[in-house]
């Protein structure tokens, strides 16, 4: 499990120097603008989406949930569910990986849009759907990586972890259908949050591929000390 963890992360990590180096090529950036326009164009257009309104509820609250401030807390509560087993009433240590590797995160992304000058979506790109999670747009000048791509696929790592191992310490008649319940939402809300950035206009396709880069390299790193 470790070994597969360390050769994921070190491949993530890795992918994202590279990717972090040669964004600015013309190759991706014509990729970026072709994947924008045509998600924004087959959500818009789709015969089953014509709800604009539901649509973009649904885009901005999956952002919401994996904003800088709600997922702090998620990380706080993770990592006090890790840090302390009431069956064996002991305490871990290591649980700290967590806001460690969450920090990690934070100062990749201050790299990335202060070194890394990638320039964001014209304003023009950007839905201001009516909706429930009103969000105040900035059209930030640099958009390279997605912050809220990384930092809702780690926590869809350290989740599932934490998931897994509650579920191995205990015995119970649960079907393993009702088991794979939390590892199908974590999934979900990855996918949701990841194409909600590139609809929403706040980030290109090379943006989003580079948090989640990020998100799961340092995610599977912390598994290293968390099993």
């Amino acid at each position: 499990m470790k070994r597969i963890a360390l050769g994921v992360s070190i491949c993530c990590l890795v992918a994202f120097t590279f990717l972090s180096k040669f964004e600015d090529r013309p190759q991706l950036r014509n990729l970026d603008f072709a994947v924008t326009v045509k998600i924004q164009e087959r959500i818009d257009r789709s015969a089953h989406l014509r709800l604009a309104s539901l649509v973009g509820n649904i885009m901005e609250g999956s952002t919401f949930f994996a904003s800088p401030a709600f997922t702090s807390v998620v990380v706080i509560v993770l990592a006090v569910g890790m840090a302390y087993d009431r069956k064996k009433k002991r305490f871990y240590p290591m649980a700290m990986v967590i806001p460690i590797g969450f920090g990690l995160i934070l100062l990749a992304e201050l790299y990335g849009k202060s070194i890394v000058h990638h320039p964001s979506p014209p304003f023009s790109m950007i839905k201001h759907p009516t909706s429930l999670f009103p969000a105040n747009y900035v059209n930030e000048q640099f958009s390279y990586p997605s912050g809220h791509a990384a930092r809702a696929l780690f926590i869809g790592i350290i989740g599932v972890l934490l998931y897994l191992k509650s579920t191995l310490t205990k015995e119970n008649g649960k079907s393993r259908v009702y088991k794979m319940v939390p590892i199908i939402l974590a999934v979900v809300y990855v996918l949701l949050v990841s194409i909600s950035r590139i609809y929403l206009g706040e980030h290109w396709f090379s943006d989003v591929l580079g948090g989640l880069l990020l998100g799961s390299g340092i995610g599977c790193l912390s598994l290293l000390f968390l099993v």
